[in-house]
């Protein structure tokens, strides 16, 4: 009887977890099209940038970075030293960092193999339906299967978009500004998460921020601006938790 048991629960077990991967993968399908456009621009720049076909598909798998994408080429287009054009990917993406300390908290009792697939596949969508997924209270137990159910539809199709730009060729004409679509995509995805008083006054603190602050170097303006909204969402949750407990 006990190995019956064992074996219904783990039976349960693995489809929990198949139906909290499939949940991830189906809600990234609806936000799949914004990347065409992104994906395409990023092939095209790699292969004008020099790094050929084949080397626009490596960076699209290996960087998996729309932006990071975007300013490596433009770098070294423009005849920067390849150790300048990484660096300025990467100080691109620190707002990744952002990420990574939203998450720490419920990923400390992972194993190394499952952090390095939290951190592999950590971009903004993955990062925002899991957030979502959270506050939702869904799929609690299998919250890796659904985060990898996200990457598992969102890593390849930019791989995919990325090839269709570098091996049709620069037909995208710079003036569409097609890259506008992905900040746009992600919009869509926040504003319905932004369900309290905190979450608004980080939202608009944030953006304004953003604003204000662009025209710092290295694009730190972001990261500066991530972390006033998040600062500003702080003080004003701790505000009317205070008050509430005052009122008590």
């Amino acid at each position: 009887m006990t190995e019956v048991a064992v074996t219904d629960e783990a039976i349960e077990t693995k489809r929990a977890r198949l139906a909290a991967f499939f949940a991830g993968a189906r809600q990234c399908i609806v936000f799949m099209p914004s990347y065409v456009p992104f994906g395409m621009v990023c092939g095209v720049a790699a292969v004008q940038a020099g790094l050929g076909e084949w080397g626009a598909l490596g960076a699209a798998a290996l960087v998996f970075a729309g932006s990071s994408q975007a300013v490596l080429t433009q770098f070294l287009s423009g005849g920067a030293p390849l150790l300048m054009a990484v660096a300025s990917g990467l100080v691109v993406n620190l707002r990744m960092a952002v990420y990574s300390a939203a998450i720490s908290q419920r990923v400390s009792g992972a194993s190394r193999k499952e952090r390095v697939l939290w951190a592999a596949f950590l971009v903004d969508q993955t990062f925002i339906l899991n957030e979502a997924r959270h506050q939702r209270g869904e799929h609690m137990n299998h919250a890796l299967a659904f985060y990898l159910g996200c990457a598992m539809v969102i890593w390849p199709f930019w791989i995919f978009t990325n090839a269709l730009g570098a091996f049709a060729g620069a037909k995208v004409p710079a003036s569409w500004q097609l890259d506008f679509t992905i900040p746009l995509s992600f919009v869509a995805m926040v504003v319905p998460m932004l369900k309290t008083r905190a979450h608004l006054a980080a939202a608009l603190a944030g953006a304004i921020a953003g604003v204000a602050l662009y025209a710092l170097p290295l694009k730190t303006g972001l990261i500066a601006a991530c972390v006033f909204g998040t600062c500003v969402g702080m003080l004003v949750d701790t505000f009317f938790k205070r008050k509430h407990e005052v009122s008590l």
